[in-house]
């Protein structure tokens, strides 16, 4: 019986000591009004890769990359021209613009990619907008032309629904680490 009583006692006694030297306020009931933040903490899926693959999605997605950004800074100044604007063929004449201005300023750029750089292109640009390209194609040009881009696209291996999910795709976990070790800073 005494062995507890001098281990509560010493319990009590460390209690104190920290309470004194500390200025620490220790309750041990379940209702306390102190809030304790925490910092954020990210855990990211280890996915296995090798370093050719690595170094084969660096290539592609530092090739295509420069497109994404320019594309979306288009789609933005679209969207705010065509947001003025209320009638119908007016929106066509300005979309009409902005789709030649495309053409002639990518399409032999653009034609020069390769199958793999084409779906790492449709990733990004996802990822980037939050919308897929066979959403934009049917936003500007309309849905029958987004079938027709969608069954060409399926010809060639290319998807224009795909979607990005690097914690769930091995392909897309490769395409997110290129660009946080080169653009994220």
């Amino acid at each position: 019986m005494s062995f507890y009583f001098f281990q509560y006692n010493n319990l009590f006694l460390i209690n104190s000591l920290l309470t004194i030297i500390f200025n620490l306020n220790i309750s041990f009931s379940q209702d306390s009004t102190s809030v304790i933040q925490l910092d954020e903490v990210d855990l990211k899926t280890k996915m296995s890769y090798s370093f050719n693959e690595y170094y084969f999605y660096e290539k592609k997605v530092l090739k295509v990359y420069r497109y994404v950004d320019t594309l979306n800074s288009i789609i933005s100044k679209l969207d705010t021209k065509l947001k003025f604007e209320k009638k119908k063929r007016f929106k066509k004449k300005i979309i009409k613009k902005y789709r030649n201005e495309l053409m002639n300023r990518f399409l032999n750029q653009i034609k020069s990619l390769t199958r793999k750089e084409g779906v790492i292109l449709c990733k990004l640009i996802y990822r980037k907008n939050n919308i897929t390209v066979f959403s934009l194609i049917r936003k500007y040009r309309g849905s029958w032309n987004a079938f027709w881009w969608q069954r060409l696209s399926k010809i060639y291996e290319g998807n224009l629904k795909s979607t990005f999910y690097p914690k769930k795709n091995k392909e897309d976990f490769l395409i997110e680490k290129v660009i946080e070790n080169n653009f994220l800073f």
